[in-house]
């Protein structure tokens, strides 16, 4: 084997190891995420089934506050991972309506 082509091989088997290890942590961060996400709901959805939830709307909308939180939080780490090794989506449609209102505000200034 030449030394090019196994420098080829060199450089393919330490991109997948790094594909690998993003993937193995984006798993960990939706776990995390999506598991504390699943169990506030539960307890928020438990209050509203209790006789008197109106009692407990400050804990309710606390724990909703939390939930769009954690998705947030859990939506960047895990973009940011796949940005890294060059995987993250891209809405066009959204990207188009972000382009818009930019033109839009270059127009109003």
């Amino acid at each position: 084997m030449s030394a090019k082509k196994a420098g080829v091989i060199k450089a393919q088997d330490e991109e997948l190891q790094q594909l690998r290890s993003t993937v193995t942590l984006m798993d960990s961060m939706s776990q995390d995420a999506f598991s504390a996400i699943a169990s506030i709901a539960t307890l928020a959805l438990v209050c509203l089934e209790s006789p008197a939830p109106y009692q407990r709307l400050n804990d309710i909308a606390k724990a909703l506050e939390t939930i769009r939180g954690k998705a947030q939080e859990g939506e960047n780490c895990i973009n940011s991972e796949a940005e890294e090794v060059g995987c993250n989506y891209t809405d066009e449609r959204e990207e188009r309506r972000w382009e818009a209102m930019r033109a839009s505000e270059g127009r109003a200034a």
